[in-house]
């Protein structure tokens, strides 16, 4: 049986999606249209954290235009070396252009800059084999032309010494424990892909007392499947 509760919220979804086929002609039609469906889109796309209505509504994918930094454009380059992709010479020689996003949902977790959100930045990075992972912080969330694959700017939290990982309770059991890390950052960024992109993680800070160094416990949370990302106000 289907409660009241239930059934509200299915009539309210499938009225939004009416209401985004709408929206979607007038986009074709002329100019003077475009401030009512700006604002009526503004509507449909609701920022309320942790709550049904998030999960269950459609995301609209926006962005800001900005140039790549240097830094980033090396490391783009050695991430589509590595992984066999073409690129555009102009990574390698000149300035490009790509669209920011302060928020990346995946089935109503949402992925942030850590400029934008620093709970949000903190996420777990793999490369599909067990064990295989790493905490950092997000950067940067953009795509590049016209494609529509994001990529991810992050720095690793800094890994403890072999001398402060046998203080470390939780490396006994790596496939489910997590394990510590020192709060600071590594200088160095990296570009990552949508694949490597595994989950957030449960940040639990320690002081000295608990272990001798300053550390936190970084815990997987292995929870989505599917991600979208789009653009949106604090």
């Amino acid at each position: 049986m289907t409660g009241e509760l239930e059934t509200t919220l299915f009539e309210r979804m499938c009225m939004i999606q009416k209401l985004r086929g709408l929206i979607s002609s007038c986009a074709l039609m002329e100019n003077r249209l475009k401030p009512f469906t700006d604002r009526l889109e503004s509507y449909l796309n609701p920022i309320i954290k942790g709550t049904v209505l998030e999960d269950l509504a459609p995301h609209a994918f926006r962005g800001e235009e900005c140039y790549l930094e240097q830094g980033v454009l090396r490391c783009l380059q050695e991430l589509l070396t590595h992984t066999g992709r073409a690129f555009d010479v102009n990574i390698i020689t000149g300035r490009v252009q790509a669209t920011q996003y302060t928020k990346f949902v995946h089935h109503g977790s949402i992925f942030s800059p850590s400029s934008f959100s620093v709970r949000d930045s903190h996420v777990i990075i793999g490369k599909g084999i067990p064990g295989d992972w790493y905490a950092g912080k997000v950067i940067q969330i953009f795509t590049l032309g016209s494609a529509s694959e994001p990529y991810f700017v992050v720095q690793r939290f800094k890994e403890l010494s072999v001398q402060e990982a046998q203080q470390d309770p939780y490396r006994r059991y790596p496939l489910v424990a997590g394990r510590l890390y020192h709060p600071e950052l590594e200088d160095e960024t990296e570009v990552v892909t949508l694949q490597e992109l595994i989950a957030h993680f449960a940040h639990t800070p320690h002081d000295s007392q608990t272990f001798g160094f300053p550390c936190f416990h970084a815990l997987p949370l292995n929870k989505v499947s599917h991600f979208h990302y789009f653009d949106g106000q604090r």
